[in-house]
């Protein structure tokens, strides 16, 4: 996080960046993550060819602070 900041020229004291251990994780339906995986493919369709090519080639793999759970798109996503 601060080397990226320092390669974009930012400045700012790193001591004051406090990194905390979560306890626990955010369940995540396997419908949700795959709509959103679409939803993402999507728009690199009409955005970004190259990184959409770069994405075909990888396995999707969410967030280590994201639990998959069976189940299908939220009741909340509008689709």
């Amino acid at each position: 996080m601060v080397d990226e900041a320092e390669l974009r020229g930012y400045q700012f004291d790193a001591s004051k960046i406090v990194v905390k251990k979560r306890a626990g994780s955010i369940p995540v339906t396997r419908g949700q993550i795959e709509f959103e995986w679409a939803h993402l493919r999507r728009k690199l369709r009409v955005r970004d060819q190259a990184k959409l090519r770069e994405l075909r080639a990888a396995k999707l793999r969410p967030h280590p602070m994201l639990r998959v759970v069976p189940g299908g798109v939220e009741a909340w996503e509008i689709v």
